[in-house]
């Protein structure tokens, strides 16, 4: 220790007496040093206002020392700047904040940054830098944020950190390439409040001397290879309000109260948000005691482990809860009716992937702020549950995968399911006839004034944190939020012609039922329409020539039904192949070897004449959609694209169950992402 502080003092002195050497000349010289070293500025925010002719306090960006005119200053955030940091920016001796987040800078950092002494502020965010922390990060004995989230630094976080950076109290690391273990010389720094060291590769234990960080409010390990218990000691974070321990090799029984972090944490009462969801090794059982948590919880995730027994119903305690995550772990017995009781804030529960049982407790109906219901995978046994109609909110429903049965025609209210924008009923026992009223109530997929903003529906979390002010707002966005997945059941009639005026659906799957008759003509006027699975039904008739209107369809299926006639030719029907019609021994026609006889009849002209002038003019709504994941935009406002595969009974399990996990993180990212 005796070296290293011989060599900061040294180090001190010499930047010291080079600060008395320079002047506000230097200081225009090292910022044109710096717009020497951008290649692109498209915004022109340097090229047309940093000029010699104008004073450099005058420049965009910058700020001076009101006596002295030294640039104290620099603040380049998100001006789509491309290029490089130049050695010259260690010559700024009188900088104290500098913000160059969201940009596209790349290299090395310099060693010469050393050189700013006086920084309180550094937030490089959002760029391409890389190489180690170490090599730049020197003494700071002022510095109070630090955040280098989003790159692609290298090697281990510096055991000596709290030694230099001896102020130091928000870090962020997050999204990096960073490795080794969390050094404990990091928990020496105790006016710490905000630590994010997420998505890295971090192994190693989570250090029981985390405890020492009595002032911590956030702390965010998600996606690394941390493993070990989760340390009792996190009790002692009296003021702690997010923890996110998701995504790691974590381990540890529930339900052991001598061992068990939960019970801990019951110390913690400010607490607002808690994960430690996709830790395989997490067992045991949710005590009734987990409502003693906090009164303030509102973000509750512990999908993917191995938890048993039964999910408490004492979590209807958590009045002001708003996500709550129990999938893919073995919860049995029935969902508790105390779940949802009618102080509920709750718009996000996801149950899915357990061996739930019984039926759905009517008392969701008391959580009339629900937006998404995921019971997928699970041996729940009823009746279609109508009732759901009645929450206002509710835009995704997901029953996939369990023993729902009988018939949804005769429960189906006016009012019902007005916001419905994912509807997945596939694999269950249902039914009877396709009603033509639950088609008719889908208004979100009908009227875009349904679709908030521009197809963004806001889902708003406002957390605020005392001194860091921490708001946020969630933004769901809504092009893979409009697709009918009835597939796999017992449905049988015609297709109701009404399902043809759901112009914003992107997704339809009705494959695997017993549905017979034409396909509706007003399936020209889906012009949003991107998926389309009619397979393994007894449907009949020709093609419609309308649905060559379809411009954004990627993918048909007509397997195995009764279809014959002329395949219709134009726009996207040119470009699909034989595998989309096979188990049709009537069709003829491009892309199949089977010619079309000379006095087939011209399909559209047998279209006009069966189902009149239904020539569905195409135009709608353009939504961009992928069957895989899009990005989502960052800054306080987040975006998420959520994609959801309704084709048919055989894509792969895997797939889905993934996808439907992506959705979920991405909406966990939502919670804890925040600008930087």
């Amino acid at each position: 220790m005796a070296p290293l502080m011989m060599a900061v003092l040294l180090l001190h002195f010499v930047v010291s007496f080079s600060t008395k050497t320079t002047d506000v000349n230097t200081d225009r010289s090292t910022l044109l040093a710096l717009k020497a070293h951008v290649v692109s500025d498209p915004r022109n925010f340097l090229t047309a206002n940093w000029s010699v002719d104008i004073s450099i306090c005058n420049w965009v960006g910058v700020t001076c020392e009101s006596r002295n005119q030294r640039v104290i200053a620099l603040d380049l955030f998100n001006m789509s700047l491309s290029g490089t940091i130049p050695p010259d920016m260690g010559n700024l001796s009188f900088l104290t904040w500098l913000n160059i987040g969201y940009n596209n800078f790349h290299d090395l950092l310099p060693v010469q940054l050393t050189n700013l002494y006086r920084l309180k502020f550094i937030s490089m965010s959002d760029n391409n830098f890389h190489g180690e922390i170490s090599s730049w990060v020197g003494y700071f004995p002022e510095l109070q944020y630090l955040s280098l989230s989003n790159n692609s630094f290298t090697g281990p976080i510096p055991s000596d950190m709290c030694d230099r950076l001896p102020t130091l109290k928000e870090l962020y690391l997050s999204d990096n390439k960073l490795s080794g273990k969390i050094p404990i010389g990091l928990f020496k720094c105790k006016g710490l409040q905000n630590i994010s060291l997420a998505f890295n590769s971090l192994e190693g234990i989570l250090p029981e001397e985390i405890g020492n960080l009595t002032m911590l409010r956030s702390l965010d390990l998600r996606g690394n290879q941390i493993q070990g218990h989760i340390p009792v000691t996190l009790g002692n974070l009296r003021d702690l309000e997010l923890l996110d321990l998701s995504n790691n090799d974590l381990s540890g029984t529930l339900s052991s109260s001598e061992r068990s972090f939960l019970s801990s944490l019951a110390n913690c009462s400010r607490l607002t948000a808690l994960a430690f969801g996709s830790n395989p090794l997490i067992s045991g059982y949710l005590p009734p005691s987990i409502a003693n948590l906090s009164v303030s919880l509102q973000y509750f995730d512990a999908s993917s482990c191995s938890i048993s027994g039964s999910i408490p119903g004492e979590i209807g305690n958590w009045n002001v809860a708003t996500y709550l995550d129990f999938s893919g772990n073995h919860f049995s017995d029935a969902i508790s009716d105390r779940v949802c009781n009618r102080y509920n804030d709750l718009r996000y529960l996801a149950v899915n992937d357990n061996q739930l049982e019984g039926k759905l407790p009517l008392s969701l109906t008391n959580c009339s702020e629900l937006v998404f219901l995921n019971v997928a995978d699970n041996n729940l046994s009823d009746a279609f549950p109508h009732w759901l109609g009645t929450l206002p909110q509710l835009r995704v429903l997901i029953l996939r995968s369990n023993r729902f049965y009988g018939s949804i025609q005769s429960y189906i209210a006016t009012s019902s399911f007005s916001k419905l924008q994912i509807i997945d009923l596939s694999h269950n026992e249902f039914t009877g006839l396709l009603p033509t009223s639950f088609f008719q109530n889908l208004k979100a997929l009908k009227e875009a004034e349904y679709v908030d903003n521009g197809n963004w529906y806001s889902l708003v979390v406002n957390l605020t944190i005392k001194g860091l002010e921490l708001e946020f707002t969630l933004k769901v966005r809504m092009p893979l939020l409009t697709c009918i997945d009835l597939s796999m059941n017992g449905f049988g009639g015609e297709i109701p012609k009404v399902v043809g005026e759901l112009r914003l659906l992107q997704a339809l799957n009705l494959s695997h039922n017993s549905l017979t008759g034409p396909i509706p003509p007003s399936f020209g006027n889906l012009a949003a329409l991107e998926s389309l699975d009619l397979s393994f039904n007894k449907l009949s008739g020709r093609i419609p020539s309308q649905l060559t209107n379809l411009t954004f369809l990627q993918v048909v299926r007509f397997w195995n039904n009764n279809l014959v006639g002329p395949i219709p030719h134009g726009k996207q029907f040119d470009t699909f192949e034989n595998d989309s019609y096979r188990g049709n021994l009537g069709l003829c026609g491009f892309p199949l070897s089977e010619e079309c006889k000379n006095d087939a009849i011209p399909e559209r002209a047998q279209d006009e004449e069966d189902n009149g002038n239904d020539n569905g003019n195409g135009n709608g709504i353009a939504f961009i959609w992928k069957v895989a994941m899009m990005g989502y935009g960052s800054g306080m406002v987040l975006g998420i694209s959520i994609g959801y595969i309704v084709f048919t009974t055989g894509r792969p399990r895997w797939l889905v169950r993934k996808i439907e996990r992506d959705l979920q993180n991405k909406v966990s990212s939502w919670f804890w992402k925040k600008r930087k």
